[in-house]
């Protein structure tokens, strides 16, 4: 998180509380439509309105596509988060899975099937975090806007798939740690919008980064 020009307590005292705010848990996007969501946590002990606050998704492949925006980018954040709480984002077929609704909606198809940054600001623009999510494709770049950046975390699985999903380890010692999701079946194994993260990792291999792209029957 970028604080350095912040002046006097007030500010100091905001820094300290965005900085709490923390990108927790993400499933994102095959070529199908999957149920994708994005969920904030706040670590602090303060609530904090996330009004003004964006989460950025720059496209990270190499090539013409790199630093243009996915999606709905910027999503543009409406709310509050509760002191140890979680904020959700998802998109339209999350609901037909989960049985908890999100906080607000963005696009279906709405995160990058293949590498991408996301990137979460403040109500000032400063960045509170980065994470780069790749395949590792040659010449892909944890990006904002095509200029290259050193990001707070890398995701990545073993091979050359996207992720599809990943959520950070409760840890007391505040490190980062992060364990894969998968896509199949659905919901999504070991997934907990809404709630703390597990701390357990389960086994992950290519065939868990295949989606089933089917949707679930409607109820009678």
């Amino acid at each position: 998180m970028l604080c350095a020009f912040a002046l006097g307590v007030t500010a100091s005292l905001a820094c300290a509380a965005h900085a709490a705010v923390q990108v927790n848990e993400v499933v994102g996007s095959t070529a199908g439509d999957d149920a994708e969501f994005i969920e904030l946590h706040n670590t602090g002990s303060k609530e904090v309105d996330l009004t003004g606050w964006t989460i950025d998704l720059w496209d990270s492949d190499a090539g013409a596509v790199l630093g243009t925006p996915d999606g709905d980018s910027p999503i543009r954040l409406r709310g509050r988060i509760d002191a140890g709480g979680y904020f959700l984002l998802a998109n339209s077929v999350f609901s037909k899975y989960y049985e908890i609704e999100p906080d607000q909606r963005f696009r279906d198809n709405g995160i990058e099937n293949s590498s991408y940054t996301i990137v979460l600001k403040d109500n000032l623009g400063v960045i509170v975090e980065t994470i780069f999510v790749t395949d590792g494709g040659e010449g892909d770049k944890a990006n904002v806007g095509g200029r290259e950046i050193t990001p707070d975390a890398t995701i990545r699985a073993e091979g050359r798939f996207i992720p599809p999903g990943f959520a950070r380890v409760p840890r007391d010692d505040g490190e980062r740690e992060y364990r894969l999701l998968k896509f199949s079946p659905v919901p999504t194994p070991g997934a907990t919008p809404g709630k703390p993260n597990l701390f357990k990792d389960e086994p992950f291999d290519e065939k868990d980064a295949e989606s089933p792209h089917e949707a679930p029957p409607d109820p009678d």
